[in-house]
């Protein structure tokens, strides 16, 4: 899960998973006079790959690949 930050120097303030939630909450400190900045969680998701249970082939992502005829 992502964790997004809100930090004031680097003294992490508030963490939130959605992106939006981090945003509101450094624009309501903001707003109380309190400098802090919005450190988005910017790590990808590493995802396995998934086999195909008919073929035993990975499966292929995206529309880029056109189906092969055989």
């Amino acid at each position: 899960m992502k964790q997004h930050k809100v930090m004031i120097g680097e003294k992490v303030l508030y963490q939130a998973a959605q992106l939006s939630h981090a945003e509101n909450f450094a624009a309501a400190r903001r707003a109380e006079g309190i400098d802090c900045h919005v450190a988005p969680d910017t790590t990808k998701k590493v995802r396995k790959v998934r086999i195909n249970p008919l073929t035993g082939k990975p499966r292929r992502n995206g529309k880029n690949h056109p189906a092969q005829d055989t």
